[in-house]
């Protein structure tokens, strides 16, 4: 299992769970041979599961793109256009805004980028 160390900076690395335990208890600045830097565990927010991190991420997302590329953005908790918010969007068309899984912004270039690659 992968777990997301996210740095009060914004960054964030991928390690190993048995890094992860590691880590428990130590202090200051401590180099990971997995991502061969050293970072500074008192400007660490949070170390979580992978998965846990990904759903807080889409959880606080702000703006991101639909099916289509559509770019959207969160506005008093709702999902508009980002361009005009007083378009009323089709749920059946766009199903992802019903079940709030809107992609975000780099999961919609990969998505591109792999459309790319087999055309």
């Amino acid at each position: 299992m992968k777990y997301v160390i996210t740095m009060m900076s914004g960054k964030k690395y991928k390690i190993e769970a048995e890094t992860a335990n590691k880590l428990v208890g130590k202090q200051g600045l401590v180099f990971i041979n997995e991502i061969n830097c050293a970072i500074n565990l008192n400007s660490v927010e949070v170390v979580e599961p992978e998965d846990v991190a990904q759903k807080t991420n889409k959880e606080m997302m702000k703006e991101g793109r639909l099916h289509d590329g559509t770019k959207v953005i969160k506005k008093f908790g709702k999902w508009v256009d980002a361009y005009n918010p007083d378009v009323n969007f089709d749920l059946s068309y766009y199903p992802e805004l019903a079940k709030d899984e809107i992609m975000s912004e780099e999961e919609y270039k990969t998505k591109q980028d792999q459309k790319l690659l087999k055309s």
